[in-house]
């Protein structure tokens, strides 16, 4: 029997737009794959914040605001390089690369943006907290979505370079510039 995994569950929950969608079955599959690579990084994550809830229950005012000025440089990079990998530039037969890659990109950005929140909270008054709380969140939402979403694309640049090479092998054929540019 399968036991019950609140943090798959609530990813799927965050995916029910793609359950929208007509997938295909791959496509289908990708969507529970990419779910569960989520779901192991929700579970580091949660470790990752019992820790640094208890590390800094002692910690002094100056030393959370240090904390925060230092996780702004790995939330950034690490934000920024995990958007910049897309699977669509991935060839299929790399797919358990790819899979690795932005697990370990998405953890460390969720892990540096969780910890930068947990600090934050620490240092402003909790009449804040609703605001920040909703920021993160949006922010991790939006991040499954745009993975799974990206996910989706996996093998589409080499697939879009195939059919190009396709096209220019037919415009020579035919006797046609593909650099032409004259309006027709």
């Amino acid at each position: 029997m399968a036991r019950f995994d609140v943090f798959y569950q609530l990813v799927i929950f965050i995916l029910r737009p793609f359950q929208a969608g007509n997938l295909s079955k791959g496509d289908t599959q990708f969507v529970a794959e990419n779910a569960r690579k989520h779901a192991k990084v929700l579970w580091l994550n949660f470790g990752a914040i019992i820790l640094v809830a208890f590390g800094l229950q002692s910690a002094s005012s100056d030393a959370i605001g240090q904390i925060i000025t230092a996780l702004i440089a790995p939330v950034m990079v690490m934000g920024a390089a995990w958007f910049a990998v897309s699977f669509g530039g991935i060839p299929k037969h790399l797919m358990n690369i790819a899979m690795s890659v932005t697990f370990w990109m998405f953890a460390a950005f969720l892990t540096s943006l969780s910890t930068m929140f947990v600090a934050v909270l620490y240092s402003v008054h909790p009449i804040m907290w609703p605001v920040f709380v909703l920021i993160y969140l949006g922010a991790f939402i939006s991040c499954v979505l745009y993975d799974t979403a990206d996910g989706l694309k996996v093998g589409l640049d080499e697939a879009v370079l195939k059919h190009s090479r396709a096209a220019l092998l037919y415009y020579i054929r035919e006797g046609i510039s593909p650099d032409d540019q004259r309006p027709t």
